[in-house]
């Protein structure tokens, strides 16, 4: 028999053999291995688990390789064990070829494209980095909003532009669990009853929309 430390590590009880417990002590108590490579720490995995080592998500091992400290669950991709670093920061990249220009009343917004950027149990600042290429006949901006409508940022393009690029960022602390939805959109400027038209590029090159989101302190 053994018990359960709080950190989750099995510890042998009175009367255990002490030898047969140590591999299970071990096996469980959550030490950083080193590694020379990605590699390295691949192999060391493949010996662990055949030898039924308890590696999943619920029980993760980690790696020092080259002073970064990589997790593990045992999980693959492509045949290889995925290894990701800790406090890693997510990222997304995105682009857009809309089919029609789009034609809106001032004061109006149109969305472009939408970040895939997961929530997640924790605090995050999102940065977010967006660019298009566009014909204006009228007013309009570029805007980028994240998690929700308040707080947007909106770059203008000059009335009645020729196809020339306009970028726009963002930043915003998003709270642990709530979703990061991060938008790019087309912003209609002038009197409520004026109609501009944004006629975009149809290279992804030049309409895109790139994410970053880094974890920060829980308080």
């Amino acid at each position: 028999m053994s018990h359960r430390h709080w950190s989750g590590s099995l510890l042998p009880d009175s009367g255990d053999d002490i030898l047969g417990s140590l591999t299970t002590l071990m096996d469980t108590v959550g030490v950083v291995v080193p590694a020379a490579s990605i590699a390295t720490a691949r192999t060391i995995l493949d010996t662990a688990l055949a030898a039924e080592a308890p590696i999943s998500p619920d029980r993760p091992t980690y790696f020092d390789i080259g002073g970064i400290i990589y997790r593990a669950t045992g999980e693959q991709s492509n045949s290889r064990y995925t290894l990701s670093p800790v406090n890693e920061v997510e990222s997304t990249f995105d682009t857009f070829i809309p089919t029609a220009p789009f034609s809106r009343y001032g004061g109006n917004q149109s969305a472009l494209v939408t970040s895939r950027l997961p929530a997640r149990p924790y605090d995050r600042v999102v940065l977010a980095f967006g660019m298009a290429d566009a014909q204006v006949n009228g007013i309009a901006g570029l805007r980028v909003l994240i998690a929700d409508n308040s707080g947007p940022a909106t770059s203008r393009w000059e009335n009645n532009s020729s196809l020339t690029t306009q970028t726009s960022f963002n930043m915003k602390l998003v709270p642990a669990g709530v979703d990061p939805k991060t938008i790019l959109a087309v912003s209609f400027g002038g009197a409520s009853s004026q109609v501009s038209t944004v006629t975009f590029s149809q290279a992804a090159d030049v309409n895109k929309l790139m994410v970053l989101a880094f974890p920060v302190t829980m308080s």
